[in-house]
């Protein structure tokens, strides 16, 4: 039997299902859940959260949403979705952003950026919906003897990959960074070797910035504008020159924590560094595809979706699978602009729990 749990006022409708307690047991877990009811009955996990964005958001946990999750071979993984972010959430994450975007340091540790409002030379807008609260965490710890091969009991090492979507468009905004902040014209296109000396280019880790099919006409149109206002004018035009279609070249993040009794320290590993290419995939699809296991987990999280002003669509969804024998996530982002382009980037991650060692 499983335990099919489904809100209105959540993510676009989607299967969730973890075992029964007793199910989990013969496999050596044990369940994570929560809900209104039951006021998280001693299970419930925080939701993850990064300390450099701790001024923007407050380290709560939605209550209309439940958690779910298991614990097993050493991991505790639990998954959350989320309403769509109200609108007082949704301008702190624009101010973060933009603060990203711009490289700019708040020192204010209200996070008020309305002073720097002028600095500012790129902004950006985030998805039309998007769920904040939405996550998936995957933590380990380990206990393990140390280097000496003896056992200290007060030193934890713990691990965690997780996904959210601040983290995934903080990415996506550091990539403007090194984009072109004007767009294009047929005098710059003549002049690009400036651009390049500026260190501005048209693409960065994926992160582009498309022309629907009538942007043409709606240029010539902004030009004749222009002709007949101030310069002040042509430049707010150019304000919100950004990549419209979130094609955040996000692929988790992963945080190593390592404490004892005396103190503790956090180390945020930047994936860009760690991600080593592969000629072809080293995961073991036959074990996803064994009938013979039950899956003890399973959750589809939506982190944000956006209709691209009627021009198509773009989304970042995960799912995430955990069996007796392994566990497995599929992060796809997928972007349409219609008659311009298609496409759709995904990530995969894979572990064997051997032995429900982890």
């Amino acid at each position: 039997s499983t335990y099919r749990l489904s809100f209105s006022n959540m993510a676009p409708a989607s299967r969730r299902q973890v075992l029964s307690p007793e199910t989990l047991a013969a496999f050596g877990a044990s369940p994570i859940y929560s809900s209104n009811d039951d006021s998280c009955g001693g299970h419930c996990a925080a939701p993850p959260s990064s300390s450099q964005f701790s001024k923007y958001f407050a380290t709560t946990t939605s209550t209309e949403t439940p958690i779910i999750g298991v614990k097993i071979g050493g991991w505790t993984i639990s998954t959350q979705n989320s309403s769509i972010g109200d609108e007082q959430k949704m301008e702190k994450l624009t101010a973060l952003l933009e603060d990203i975007a711009n490289n700019l340091q708040e020192d204010d540790a209200n996070g008020d950026v309305q002073s720097q409002s002028v600095a500012r030379q790129r902004r950006l807008c985030p998805p039309e919906i998007t769920f904040l609260d939405a996550f998936i965490s995957l933590k380990y710890e380990d206990n393990s003897n140390n280097d000496t091969g003896q056992h200290d009991d007060n030193k934890t090492t713990s691990s965690e990959i997780r996904f959210n979507a601040t983290d995934a468009l903080s990415e996506w905004a550091e990539a403007h960074k090194s984009l072109e902040t004007q767009p294009p014209t047929g005098e710059s296109e003549l002049i690009s070797a400036q651009a390049s000396l500026l260190n501005q280019r048209k693409e960065c880790r994926g992160v582009t910035i498309l022309r629907t099919l009538d942007a043409k006409v709606w240029s010539n149109k902004s030009k004749q504008l222009t002709d007949d206002t101030t310069s002040d004018s042509a430049a707010h035009s150019s304000e919100f020159y950004y990549d419209w279609t979130f094609s955040s070249p996000y692929a988790g993040t992963i945080l190593t924590n390592a404490s004892n009794s005396s103190s503790s320290s956090i180390d945020l590993m930047n994936n860009r560094q760690e991600w080593q290419p592969l000629l072809k995939s080293e995961i073991p699809f036959h074990l996803l595809q064994d009938t013979t296991q039950p899956i003890l987990l399973y959750d589809d999280v939506h982190l944000f979706e956006d209709d691209l002003h009627d021009n198509g669509e773009s989304s970042l969804t995960i799912k995430i699978r955990v069996m007796p024998t392994c566990w497995y996530i599929l992060q796809r982002l997928f972007v349409r602009v219609d008659y311009v382009r298609v496409k759709c980037r995904e990530v995969r991650y894979f572990c064997l729990l051997d032995g429900n060692s982890g």
